[in-house]
Formats: structure tokens, sequence, C-alpha cells
């Protein structure tokens, strides 16, 4: 029985040692098991860590690294829900949420800036009609954490919408932008405040996108300029020569009035540097005559002129000329410069019908032969009419200039001071298509002063300046 009993506590003993035993290795197997777990925790965080590291340039967090990627950014994600499900202690989930919070601003900052870049490329607009207010309302929720992206991004959207108002402004001067066809309203002022917009903003990229449409406005501003200055010397120079002619009929009338007042002779002679060509009108039908009046001073001092007639109606009323038509063109000339007046008779009466400016010879009136420069002084019929078009209407025979037309001016060619049609003739000819703006219309003068006397004495649409020895006026005039 001792035995026995002993036996039994024996069996006791070992059993509560193997207990024991397996109690202490299922506690180590846990305690392992718990490190093991941590272990892999904390493996897991620093891999979540390291991936939201990746998508930052600095350690301060503040700029987007030059790989980052849509991809990156989703394995920094899933790094972070692989933490997420396990047991943290408190300072290790304050390292998961500052992960997770910095994957989130670097997703959020990334699809801003994509955005951006897509309407902002190489320093400049890709469109003009873009607009950022999705951005600027992402980005105020990133002003805390992210202050130096933030203010970086909006320096960009700032000089996108600088550059945005320029363009939409400068395609606003244009009528068609694509072909450079600039409104003609567009003043140097508009230019000039634009090009300085333009110039103040830091993209070259941007500016020499639009170098091609500044230069086209600046020589549309150059070509208008220079129009409108010729136009308005142009003018000062026409208003000159109506004052000079106002002034020169004013003492003519003057004159005439003194004269008459003295009973001297209503022709007096006008003095060489102030002649009187008189040209009586093609359409009238009469004998058609010139008057001048030096040269008709002579058969004018037999007649007598109404009372009522005076001033330089008066001196042609007392011409010569005055008494085979009804209609007498008459010039004033001053230099090269001129009025040129046309008178019609009314009954017993001389009346002045149109006065208008005009030019003659650049040598002025006087004595001409070839070459001279002058227009000849005198009285003289009227020929035919001409032009580079059909007739317009007039009844003076008619002829179309042709590319064969000359008037000849060679003294050595027996068909001198006429019009020929030839397929070339002497450099010293006239080649009347040559002058397509004077000869638009014209008629000839039936001028004949012998061999070199001078020749191609026509009255025609006005040119640049001074004639040759022509007499011009306005093509409005001519028709």
């Amino acid at each position: 029985m001792h035995s026995k009993g002993k036996k039994i506590i024996i069996s006791v003993v070992l059993a509560l040692f193997l207990f024991g035993s397996g109690i202490a290795l299922y506690q180590h197997n846990i305690k392992v098991q718990a490190e093991e777990a941590h272990e892999e925790l904390q493996r897991s965080l620093h891999v979540a860590e390291k991936n939201m590291n990746a998508l930052y340039l600095d350690e301060k967090k503040e700029w987007l690294s030059d790989s980052i990627s849509d991809k990156k950014i989703k394995e920094a994600e899933l790094s972070i829900e692989a933490v997420t499900a396990s047991n943290l202690s408190k300072e290790e989930q304050l390292t998961l949420d500052t992960i997770t919070e910095q994957v989130q601003d670097a997703k959020s900052m990334f699809g801003i800036q994509s955005s951006i870049n897509k309407k902002f490329n190489n320093e400049m607009i890709t469109k003009d009609t873009i607009e950022f207010s999705d951005e600027e309302k992402e980005l105020s929720l990133l002003k805390k954490n992210k202050p130096a992206f933030v203010k970086k991004m909006n320096e960009i959207i700032e000089q996108s919408k600088q550059q945005i108002e320029i363009k939409q402004a400068l395609v606003k001067l244009f009528s068609d932008y694509d072909q450079f066809e600039v409104k003609p309203e567009v003043s140097r002022s508009d230019y000039e405040s634009l090009k300085n917009k333009a110039d103040s903003l830091s993209s070259e990229t941007f500016k020499t996108s639009l170098t091609e449409h500044f230069d086209a406005i600046q020589t549309a501003l150059k070509e208008r300029e220079a129009k409108e200055k010729e136009e308005r010397i142009q003018k000062e120079k026409e208003e000159q020569e109506q004052l000079e002619q106002e002034k020169q009929k004013k003492e003519l009338e003057s004159k005439a009035a003194k004269e008459e007042e003295h009973q001297q002779s209503a022709n007096a002679d006008v003095s060489a540097s102030s002649s009187v060509s008189d040209v009586d009108n093609e359409d009238s039908g009469n004998s058609q005559d010139a008057a001048n009046s030096s040269s008709d001073s002579a058969a004018a001092s037999s007649q007598t002129v109404p009372a009522q007639q005076t001033g330089i109606e008066g001196l042609i009323a007392s011409s010569q000329t005055s008494q085979s038509t009804d209609q007498i063109l008459g010039v004033v000339a001053n230099g090269s410069s001129s009025t040129v007046y046309l008178f019609e008779k009314n009954g017993s009466q001389w009346e002045t019908v149109l006065s208008i400016p005009g030019r003659v010879g650049y040598n002025g009136v006087g004595s001409s032969y070839e070459g001279s420069g002058r227009t000849p002084k005198g009285a003289y019929q009227l020929g035919f009419a001409f032009g580079t078009g059909p007739n317009p209407g007039t009844n003076l025979a008619y002829k179309q200039i042709t590319g064969n037309s000359y008037w000849i001016s060679n003294p050595d060619d027996s068909q001198y001071n006429t019009w020929q049609e030839r397929s070339s003739s002497s450099s010293l000819d006239e080649h009347m298509s040559d002058y397509p703006t004077q000869y638009k219309y014209g008629i000839t003068l039936n001028y004949n002063n012998g061999v070199n006397g001078g020749s191609a004495f026509f009255v025609h649409v006005n040119g640049n300046g001074a004639t040759a020895g022509c007499i011009s006026v306005s093509e409005s005039t001519m028709l």
C-alpha cells in the first residue's frame, strides 16, 4: 500500500510538471508570435513611410518628387491599408495618421499640378479660353499644410490669367487673327499699351509666340501713319495753294476794277508769275479756243466790257476768244500750281461756274519748247479726248489707249507732235499706257509751235505733282 501511494504521488507531481511546462511553452509561443507580429507591423509601417517619402522631393515634404506618378501613389495607399487593420500602439497610430495625411496631400498636389500643367505648358498657356476655378478651390484646402506649393501654383495660375488676358485682347485687334488682318480702327496707343503688358511678363516663350502678330500690327500702323501723313501734307499743300489762288484772284479782280475805273484797257497784261490761259469747254460745239490775258490784250483793246462785268469775268468777257464761244476753261498759274476755272456765258454776261485747284508745268507757264517743262501761254482749241478705257460719254472724238499708243516727241520724226499706233518707238516718244493714272481721262490741246516747239500738251488727271507742261485736275473734274 505504501508503495502504491508513493506511485500516485509521483504521477501527480509529474502531471503537474508537465502541465506547467505546457503553459510556459504556450506563453512563450504567444510572446514569440507577438514579437513577430510587432516586427511585421514595424516593417509595414516602414514600407508605408518609405512609399510616402518617395512621393516627395524634400524632407519637409513641400515639393513633389519629379518621379511621382499615379502608380506610386497607389502603392503608398496600399501600404497604408496593410497597416490599418493592425492593432497599433498610440505612437504607431500617430505615425500611420501622419503617413496617411502626407499621401493624401501628395495625391491632391499631384492632381492639381497635372491639371495646371495641361493648361500651362512650357511657360505659356495652351489655350486662351482656359480657367482655373477647380484648381483654386483645391489649393485653398492645402494652404495650411503645403503653403510653399500653394504659393507656387497660384503664381502659375496668375501668370496664366495674365497671358489669357493679353492673348484675348490681342485677338480683338484683328478682324482675322490667323490671316494677320489688323482692324482699321486699331490705334498706336492700343498697340503700345498691350505690347508693354506683354513685355512685362517673364515668359519669353509666350512673348515669342505673339511676335508675328505684334509685328503685323506695327507694320499696319506704319503704313497707315505714312498714308495719313502724306494725306495731311497734301491737304495742307492744297489749302495753301487754295489760299494763294484766292489771294491771286482777289489781286486780279482788284487790278481789273482799278483799270476799269481809270477807263484803261480791260484786258490788262498779267505778270509772268501769274499767267492766265483760257481753254473753251470740249462739248460746247462752238469754235474751241483758249485765251490768255496777255496774248489777247491787243485784240481786246478795241472791245468794250459791259459795265456790270468786272474782275476775272471782265477779263474773259473782253477777250477775243469770248466772241466765238460761250464756254471757256481758264487757268491762272502761280509757279507749278494753278486755279482752273470754267466760265460760261449767260446772256451777255460771263459767269464763273467752277473754280478748282490744278497743276501746270514744273517751270510754270510761258514760252514752251521740247523739254522746257512749261505750259504754253496762249489760247488753244481743244482736240480729241482719250483715255485708258472706253469712251466715258464725251461728245468729242475719242481714242482708247493701247499698248501700242505713242505721242511722238522725237523732233527728228516726221510725225512729231501726233498720236501714233506703233509696236515700238523712240525713247523720246511718250508711251501713253505708261501713265494709267494721269491718262485715265485726257483731252489734247491743238498746240503747234513747229518742230521742237513742244509736244504732248493735254488736260488730264492729276499725278503726284507738277506736270511736264500739261494742265492737270482731279479725276472727278475730268469726268
